[in-house]
């Protein structure tokens, strides 16, 4: 699909998905919903969320909503449909007008179970459990579906949640951190997916947008730079209890090319974080380094208003703004809203993944 073509049609599905004891069945399409905006936000826990008009409210009880848009490029022929995301749907309130009932509906990412359950007791794993069994074994137990990658980390010591404080959802991303994984998200279709963590810097550009005959993005691109307080130094400690002494990494970013780097400023800036378990000293090193990325990426970020293009968060593009004199290819996108009508209209934050 040319997703820069014009003549592009884009239409919107809106289906009933049961929430079956032995899986999830998409059982009628609805109608009524008139448009909306969906969210993909990498910074929050619940990664997905969004809201939809309609003038027939959408009764689906406890089933979920998932969103579909076909589109169609009417010079090849050429269909694609893409599941954008499966919610919890919210109906707070509704205006009528006369025998028209007019609302929005909010719209939840399936990881809102986890997050608005607890353990109704302090939760306590061993020493030597698998930390991705583990956290796969809650997120099963909540009735939602797995996607994971295959990986061994045993817990070096035991683990306790409490109950009063911790979500599930706070549980499994602790165990999610613990295996090298980044947090837990989740797909269009509902699957949840836990996957080893990849820094962006390491990432090639997936796709591009460039100012030329094809371009696809609006002017008026907004960066923000915000470099004074950017660490250079990351310091993380480990208080194992199955270790003598707490097990220490620093990262250091010490490249001369770099304008955040302890050579090129002449001070360091060390942020410190602690933690209470971690597989290795060489997985306790990499926490380390993936910080010190994290906090040097969120130094610069873009905000780009474009037509759609399939992509995740996390995904890196090659940017070209050369009316602007920007040429960019280590910008992740972050956090972006869709509009649900023709065009597919998005508004996508990108940080640039700094190579340290």
């Amino acid at each position: 699909m040319d997703w820069s073509s014009s003549g592009r049609i884009d239409s919107f599905r809106y289906v009933r998905v049961h929430r079956g004891e032995q899986g999830w069945e998409e059982v009628e399409e609805l109608t009524g919903i008139t448009g909306g905006t969906l969210e993909r936000n990498d910074l929050t826990a619940i990664k997905i969320s969004g809201s939809l008009t309609y003038i027939d409210e959408p009764r689906i009880g406890r089933d979920l909503l998932r969103v579909y848009s076909d589109s169609l490029d009417p010079q090849t022929g050429e269909r694609v449909s893409i599941a954008h995301g499966t919610y919890l749907v919210s109906t707070p309130s509704s205006t009528y007008r006369g025998a028209i009932e007019e609302g929005t509906a909010d719209l939840y990412g399936v990881l809102q179970l986890l997050a608005e359950d607890a353990f109704e007791a302090p939760f306590a794993l061993p020493a030597g459990r698998d930390a991705l069994l583990a956290a796969r074994t809650i997120v099963e137990e909540a009735g939602l579906n797995v996607i994971a990658t295959p990986a061994s980390a045993k817990l070096s010591s035991p683990a306790v949640f409490d109950d009063e404080s911790a979500s599930k959802l706070d549980v499994v991303n602790w165990l999610m951190s613990f295996t090298g994984f980044e947090s837990a998200t989740c797909d269009g279709f509902g699957n949840v997916l836990l996957r080893p963590y990849v820094n962006p810097a390491d990432r090639a550009p997936s796709f591009s947008m460039r100012d030329d005959d094809s371009c696809v993005y609006r002017s008026g691109v907004v960066r923000e730079c915000d470099t004074f307080s950017v660490p250079n130094v990351v310091t993380v400690t480990c208080s194992n209890a199955s270790k003598e002494q707490p097990l220490t990494a620093t990262a250091v970013n010490d490249d001369p090319s770099s304008a955040f780097s302890t050579v090129t400023r002449q001070r360091r800036i060390v942020y410190k974080e602690s933690m209470s378990d971690i597989e290795s000293e060489s997985a306790l090193k990499l926490k380390a380094e993936a910080l010190l990325a994290a906090k040097t990426s969120v130094a610069e970020s873009f905000e780009i208003t474009h037509a759609f293009l399939p992509m995740n968060m996390g995904e890196v593009c090659d940017f070209v703004y050369d009316q602007a004199g920007i040429r960019r290819n280590d910008l992740a996108a972050t956090r972006q809203t869709m509009s649900l009508r023709p065009g597919m209209e998005c508004t996508t934050q990108f940080q640039r993944c700094t190579r340290r």
